[in-house]
Parts: structure tokens; C-alpha cells; sequence
């Protein structure tokens, strides 16, 4: 197993187009941090003995001393960006919090960025190209180092992977509930059916429905429109996209009954939610202590 000997003293940041004849070494490891953003294409991706099937928009997180390996497998050119770095370039005292997000960020190597958000990751990938473009000595590797700060924050804010904050709601150990429960997180912007849940858990979408709400106390309808109204506090609260198009974006097919749900859920309309929101988190909250069941739901098959 080829071990990659350098040893990096900043960030880099490559992109490289990879067409499906592209032969990299074999599977191997290195003694720095590497996020693998893919901007275009698809590729199969190695690592702890699993393989993760890339798309636009994925993120890998590698730990230093890793092994991983990566086969590119669309017909068109992939682009893919690597950033190698070291902990040390996100740790000082004023920015621990940024090493802390990507430590608790290990145990979930992949990643997914909705396409809305994408533009995000990219822009700021491309900011990174050009200071290292200017490669001065004195001002490139910090300059660099307060990118990256920012392109992790933005991965750990966009990036709907099971989020630990909306499982914890769900107080059980089973694991195909967990599975449906990663694959709402994951797809929550799609139409999505309960029969398209259920085959991700393993179970039947009757038996699924019934255990799903003997463990968890909610409904798959309700856990779904937990998960996309969450989702839409953040968009709201980030971007200046329109009501109507943050409904679209978190799988909400009828703006009208988003604005209902999520007066639901958090006491307030959207708009005012925009208005009143004020901090970088958007906090998870329920103002009128509104039970879980009490969520508006949709009432057909189509999620």
C-alpha cells in the first residue's frame, strides 16, 4: 500500500478533471486531513472498507493515516477538488470551535451538499485557487488556512447528512428506523415516497410506519416535514432566496401549506422568522411547545 511520505507545512488546494480511464496509485494513506469535494461527474469512493458512491455536490472527510482510493465512473470528465491540510491550520485559540465541527464530523466521512447550496462550497473553493495563485510567502498560508475556517463552517452548516440534533428526537437504537431515518435526511428536498423509505430500511412501508412510530413517537409524514421545515429555517435564514423558492428547495410542493407548517412549528411565518433571526445558528426551537404529532402532514403516498 503506497504510504504518501510528504509532509504539507500549509493548505493546498487542487481541482483536477478525471475522465473513467483515469488510474490513480493504489489505495493509499497520508499523515494529513483531505476533504474531496466533487463538483461534476461521479466516482466510487474507498475508504474504511466501505465504498461510497460520489455525486455532485459530495463531500469526504479523511482523516491523516487513512486508507482511501477513488475510481471515477461517468462518461463525462469528473472535477474533483482536494484540500490537504493539517489540524494546526485550524487551531488557535479563537478558532477551536472550527476543529471541534470537523472532529465531530469524522465518524460521518460523506457528505451531501443540496444542490441550492453548492455555489456556496465552489465559490469559496475558487477563492482558495486564487490566493493560492498569488502564492506570497508571508500572506498565502494564512489567508488560505481563514478559507478553509470558512469552507468547513459552510460544509457543517449545508450539508444534510443525519443531522445529531433531529436524531436525538428520535430516542432509539433500531437500526432500520435510523436507516429511514438517514434516508429522509438525505433525500428531504425530493419527492419521496413511503415505499421508497421503507426499501432504504429493509422494511415493509406498513411495518415500517407502525415501528417507526412505536419507537420514535412520530409518524414518518412527521419526522419528513420535521426534517424539511429545519432545513428551510436555515435556508431562510442564510440566503435571500424567495419564500416560494425555499419551499421548492426543501420538498414542499405547495408554498401555502409550507407557510402553515411552519407557522406550526415555530409561532411565527417564515417572513418574520427572516426578519427575527439574528444569529449564525438558526436554533431548533418550538415556541408554543407544539407536540411533534401536531405537525400539519401530508395526507398521500407522495413525500
Amino acid at each position: 500500500m503506497p504510504i504518501i511520505g510528504y509532509s504539507i507545512n500549509r493548505v493546498f488546494v487542487d481541482t483536477k478533471s478525471r475522465s473513467s480511464d483515469y488510474r490513480p496509485m493504489e489505495p493509499h494513506i497520508h499523515n494529513h486531513y483531505e476533504i474531496f469535494y466533487l463538483s461534476k461527474g461521479s466516482c466510487s469512493f474507498f475508504m474504511k472498507s466501505h465504498f461510497y458512491n460520489l455525486v455532485p455536490g459530495s463531500v469526504v472527510i479523511i482523516p491523516p493515516n487513512t486508507v482511501h482510493d477513488v475510481r471515477y465512473t461517468s462518461k463525462q470528465p469528473s472535477v474533483r477538488t482536494s484540500i490537504l491540510f493539517r489540524e494546526e491550520d485550524v487551531i488557535c485559540p479563537a478558532l477551536k470551535f472550527v476543529f471541534d465541527l470537523l472532529a465531530k464530523r469524522e465518524h460521518r466521512y460523506l457528505l451531501q451538499i443540496p444542490p441550492m447550496y453548492q455555489i456556496h462550497i465552489e465559490q469559496e473553493i475558487r477563492n482558495m485557487e486564487a490566493e493560492q495563485h498569488f502564492n506570497e510567502p508571508k500572506v498565502t498560508p494564512t489567508m488560505l488556512a481563514l478559507c478553509l475556517v470558512q469552507l468547513i463552517v459552510l460544509i457543517n452548516r449545508f450539508s444534510p447528512g443525519v443531522d445529531t440534533s433531529l436524531m436525538d428526537e428520535l430516542h432509539t437504537t433500531n437500526r432500520q428506523v435510523n436507516l429511514a431515518a438517514t434516508y429522509i435526511n438525505r433525500n428531504y428536498n425530493q419527492k419521496i415516497t413511503l415505499a421508497e423509505i421503507a426499501d432504504a430500511s429493509g422494511f415493509s412501508a406498513n411495518y415500517l410506519s407502525r415501528k417507526f412510530k412505536e419507537d420514535t413517537g412520530m409518524g414518518v409524514h412527521e419526522y419528513l416535514n420535521y426534517v424539511r421545515l429545519n432545513k428551510a429555517a436555515i435556508e431562510l435564514a442564510h440566503t435571500k432566496h424567495s419564500i416560494t423558492e425555499v419551499a421548492l428547495n426543501n420538498g414542499f410542493s405547495d408554498s401555502n401549506y409550507f407557510k402553515d407548517a411552519f407557522n406550526k412549528l415555530y409561532g411565527m411565518s417564515p417572513r418574520d422568522f427572516r426578519k427575527n433571526d439574528k444569529t449564525a445558528e438558526t436554533p431548533i426551537y418550538n415556541p408554543d411547545d407544539t407536540p411533534l404529532a401536531c405537525i400539519p402532514v401530508t395526507t398521500d403516498d407522495s413525500l
